[in-house]
């Protein structure tokens, strides 16, 4: 066992994965244990929004999953000729990614290696204690039993999460009772559009292609609900069901895996018990529609990183750390509130919901309204709340091409790829940030980031408003303050 990390990771998904690069790309040094020896080929996630995008773009992660992944510009509705119209975003990524959660496991793992995290596969935590400068966590791997200590642990390890269980945090919320189907598998004979999707009376089906020619399926079928989700998930079942919504036969063949599953909605009462910190599944889960459980874990990771970072490295602010349970945990409520009115909306056949459906579909030719349902979807439109709520702190920042030297960076989002904070709108640092010159990078945009913005603004690490004003004054230092620390000495 490598000597004791400052940060212990337990679970290796998405979001654990995401977490320990974003530690070892700082500097800190981290260890991801997980029971599981190797990973598993069936899963559930088969997309990845363009804010997950813009994240991982920001740190140079992103190359991966674009290269393995198939864009979605225009997914389905489920009428006809329904679709959403991912070319209204302001994003360099106007498209969701069809990519198996594995492929994107895959990715993340080669980020978190790269930068320097160790994996500890097959390793299991049996138990934990924490006293006030750090945490004891017992092990069982190969080469048997251990306690291994660190400053922080933040469980990573989803829905039956055993940290969260030996902090004793409720995970309060409810199971539902239909049973869904899902597979990977070929088709013989594929829709017209690439990406497809119907709801009937009968239920609700859709189609999404890999860039290996595979597709996802996905279906609630009606008549199915009550089946057993242990009962095994046969092709004929699923064609059947398939043939029956859609109104033709798209040829399942080939599968990878086949599965039927139930969902339920929970959260964790608290994301936060000492040093001792949940992420991801661990701390909400919720039913896969829209599919934002992976993007929400992700984006928990790209939000906890940079403070735990700041905390070991000495230079957080009073109260920084509990600002993570204070803005996610609002997200994460508002991601099961829409997710489970989504699963309604598509699973009920009553007459006010089939006259809801209709009502949706048809306010989706109205622009404005699908613009912000686009928005919602993709994660742009993410907030995080403002203390004096000001009008443009807590908002994402948009990439933007830069007034550039060559050989400079040439784009917003490539200064923030050591993970500092970033000041937009001045190419030098300004009287009000001395002080926090090795924490704050700047750079002037050649294009507006957007209408109304203010002429200088000030990132986070995580790529949302600090702080925003006309002129670089005290409110600029009254910001890196409250968020950056106190200001030290330069160095010369």
């Amino acid at each position: 066992m490598p000597p004791s990390p400052q940060v212990l990771v337990v679970g290796a998904g998405p979001a654990g994965l995401a977490l320990a690069a974003e530690l070892a790309g700082f500097g800190v040094s981290c260890h991801v244990v997980d029971k599981r020896t190797g990973r598993s080929r069936l899963s559930r996630a088969c997309t990845v929004e363009p804010r997950t995008l813009e994240l991982l773009d920001m740190r140079g992660r992103v190359g991966d999953l674009l290269a393995w992944g198939r864009e979605c510009p225009h997914p389905p509705l489920g009428n006809e000729d329904g679709y959403l119209d991912y070319g209204l975003l302001d994003t360099g990524f106007p498209f969701s990614l069809s990519l198996p959660q594995a492929r994107t496991e895959d990715a993340l793992q080669a980020a978190a290696e790269k930068a320097g995290a160790v994996l500890l596969p097959g390793t299991e935590m049996t138990g934990l204690s924490q006293d006030a400068d750090g945490v004891d966590v017992e092990l069982t791997g190969p080469e048997g039993p251990m306690t291994v200590r660190a400053a922080y642990v933040v469980g990573c390890d989803g829905v039956n999460s055993t940290v969260r269980d030996a902090l004793g945090v409720r995970f309060d919320g409810w199971n539902y009772d239909q049973s869904l189907m899902m597979a990977d598998a070929r088709l013989s004979a594929p829709p017209g559009p690439a990406e497809y999707a119907r709801i009937t009376r009968r239920g609700m089906a859709a189609l999404f292609p890999f860039r290996d020619g595979t597709y996802r399926v996905i279906v609630l079928d009606r008549e199915k609900f009550t089946v057993p989700a242990d009962e095994p998930l046969t092709l004929q079942d699923l064609g059947e069901s398939c043939a029956a919504i859609l109104g033709l036969d798209v040829g399942l063949r080939d599968p990878l895996w086949l599965s039927r599953f139930r969902s339920s909605q929970r959260h964790a009462k608290k994301y936060r018990v000492g040093r001792v910190l949940l992420a991801g599944d661990a701390a909400h889960t919720h039913i896969p529609s829209g599919g934002q459980g992976l993007q929400t874990g992700i984006q928990d990771a790209f939000n906890l990183g940079w403070k735990l970072r700041a905390v070991l490295d000495g230079w957080a602010p009073d109260g920084l750390l509990d600002t993570y349970e204070a803005e996610r945990y609002p997200i994460a409520a508002e991601t099961l509130r829409k997710t489970d009115l989504s699963f309604r909306f598509e699973t009920s056949d009553s007459l006010p919901a089939r006259l809801l459906r209709k009502a949706a579909m048809w306010s989706m030719r109205i622009k404005p309204v699908h613009r912000l349902n686009v928005m919602h979807l993709s994660g742009l439109a993410l907030r995080y709340p403002a203390a004096r709520r000001e009008r443009w702190t807590g908002l994402r920042v948009p990439d933007r091409p830069l007034v550039a030297a060559p050989g400079e960076p040439g784009r917003l989002y490539e200064l923030f790829r050591d993970g500092g904070f970033v000041l937009t709108g001045t190419a030098a640092l300004p009287p009000a940030a001395t002080g926090w010159e090795s924490r704050l990078r700047a750079g002037r945009v050649a294009e507006p980031l957007g209408s109304g913005w203010p002429a200088f603004v000030l990132a986070r690490p995580d790529g949302h408003v600090a702080w925003a004003g006309a002129e670089p004054g005290r409110g600029l230092t009254r910001a890196l303050r409250q968020w950056c620390g106190e200001p030290r000495p330069s160095a010369g």
